[in-house]
């Protein structure tokens, strides 16, 4: 024991030497960067296409970032790998450091990788399965798959807490309304996400959920006092950073009741004062998209850039590739110019955001010098992916609920007693429907047996009034809710409806097995209020 001890006592001695000498080797080559180097690590832009062409290879050179974000027009041919491949060569080749490459990849609705990537269902879903471990297992899944497709960062997942049914931006993008659900999901997303070495970030800081405005579009304004978002808001995010969260994402909401007349995005009473001093965050900060008009519409592009460095941003996100990056990065050097950015918090962002590269081995230190570490997944996450499939129909079935005063064997569709007709304008769900055989053709003889299923996701309010005027003959309607459930439940609780929170191919699936009685919904979730047909 005492040999096994000393061992040990060893192994770390060495692991915590050979960290010091990389952290040692991190400040040097920061000290050696020129500045556009410096400041280009401080950007995750956007690419021009889903290839490395002249203009991607002109716009990498130009603005030297430290990673890009991909969106679905930079996968549209089905090649995030080699996609993720030739932009860390030319980064490599042109900067000398690899890339952050970023991507939005949620779940359910949110969701730009389309292919060889396992399709889970979104937060919401999660939430009604509530079950931590599995969220673990999902999230390492994912975080898996992402790598083998060259992704090292994923910006999920979002801890805001859905407590206002208007909020059209967040819903089921949410875990649920309840902060200490959200805060117990997002632990266990972010702590499966990293075990995969995927970076996690936690958004949208201090909490989107208690809007009914999209900061897309506009500024949002929350009317809440400190200890109110500490009551609610700020619970998942405390637990996140506990957790070991490296990456947290703000929100472009301003606060007038606590004198914050600006997005949180920009404010150091936000990111310096409560999420490095109080909540003792140290790790990365980076900023919503600032392009979105909840920071646009109010500010130019520069002068929020610089605002959101000042306030304690280390890492600004811009999610065109050309139109307003050479105005950020001139603003951020005519700050440094007049000081009102120091060089010395330039250089300590950077040296951060390099060492979180080292940590989640994107970047290795040989011979003194940074260099691109590929992914290699071990034989255990091998092993782990095989789970993929089977987990994903468990969730997505475990998420199916049934909202109304009757009961789901009124709906039960077995083509023998009940048929079922389908109006939709999703080609997918008819396609899956009509393969698990809950669409065929009744007898005329059969026709007053026949259950009207609505795929209400898929129309507006209104339209979905002007169909169901014109169907009143049907005596039994159900309709199917794969989306956001809040408009549905406010204008049509007198009907029934059977929701998945998800549109994914695995969640209208399991739509299609319960209606045809392989199994028991849910009938109750917190988060949506009573049915009261």
């Amino acid at each position: 024991m005492k040999i096994v001890y000393t061992l040990l006592v060893l192994i770390i001695l060495l692991m915590g030497c050979t960290w010091g000498k990389d952290s040692s080797v991190v400040k040097q080559i920061v000290d050696a960067l020129n500045m556009e180097s410096l400041l280009g690590q401080m950007l995750i832009i956007a690419v021009p296409s889903n290839k490395v062409d002249e203009k991607t290879i002109a716009f990498i050179k130009k603005y030297r970032p430290g990673g890009v974000i991909l969106f679905g027009y930079n996968l549209n041919n089905g090649t995030c790998k080699s996609l993720a491949h030739d932009l860390q060569k030319l980064a490599m080749e042109s900067i000398g450091i690899p890339l952050f490459i970023s991507i939005d990849q949620e779940g359910g609705r949110v969701k730009r990788i389309q292919n060889d990537i396992t399709q889970f269902p979104g937060n919401f879903a999660l939430g009604v399965v509530n079950d931590p471990s599995k969220t673990y297992i999902m999230a390492q899944i994912l975080g898996i798959q992402l790598r083998q497709a060259g992704i090292n960062m994923n910006f999920a997942p979002v801890v805001d807490v859905n407590n206002n049914p208007e909020n059209p931006v967040i819903n089921i993008r949410s875990f649920g309304c309840d902060p200490a659900l959200c805060a117990s999901l997002g632990e266990a997303y972010i702590k499966g996400l990293q075990k995969s070495r995927c970076i996690a970030v936690a958004k949208h800081f201090p909490g989107h959920g208690d809007t009914y405005q999209d900061s897309h579009l506009t500024l949002p304004v929350i009317y809440k006092s400190l200890p109110q978002l500490e009551h609610i808001e700020l619970i998942p995010f405390k637990q996140a950073i506990d957790a070991g969260v490296e990456c947290i994402m703000t929100a472009h909401i301003a606060f007038p009741g606590m004198g914050i007349n600006i997005p949180a995005t920009m404010s150091s009473f936000f990111l310096s004062d409560i999420l490095r001093k109080s909540l003792k965050f140290q790790g990365v900060i980076i900023t919503d998209d600032l392009e979105m008009k909840g920071i646009s519409g109010i500010q130019s592009y520069g002068t929020a850039a610089v605002n959101s460095i000042k306030a304690g941003a280390d890492i600004l996100l811009i999610s065109s590739y050309e139109n307003h990056v050479q105005e950020i990065i001139d603003s951020l050097k005519g700050a440094l110019d007049k000081g009102d950015i120091s060089i010395e918090s330039v250089k300590s962002k950077v040296t951060k955001i390099l060492k979180l590269k080292l940590r989640y081995h994107i970047i290795k230190i040989k011979y003194g010098k940074l260099s691109l570490q590929s992914f290699e997944p071990s034989h255990d996450d091998l092993k782990l992916l095989q789970e993929a499939d089977a987990l994903n129909a468990e969730l997505s079935q475990l998420a199916i609920v049934f909202y109304s005063k009757n009961t789901i064997h009124d709906f039960v569709i077995d083509n023998l007693h009940t048929y079922a007709e389908v109006i939709s304008k999703n080609d997918n769900l008819i396609n899956i429907f009509k393969k698990e055989n809950v669409i065929m053709n009744a007898p005329v003889s059969k026709k007053n047996n026949t259950v009207l299923l609505i795929d209400a996701s898929s129309y507006s309010t209104t339209e979905l009034h002007n169909k169901l005027k014109s169907m009143k003959h049907y005596s039994k309607v159900l309709l199917l809710i794969t989306g956001n459930p809040y408009p549905y439940i406010k204008h049509f609780s007198n009907y029934s409806m059977l929701m998945s929170f998800s549109d994914t191919d695995e969640s209208l699936h399991q739509l299609a097995l319960c209606l045809k009685g392989v199994f028991e919904p849910k009938f109750l979730h917190p988060c949506l209020p009573v049915n009261t047909q």
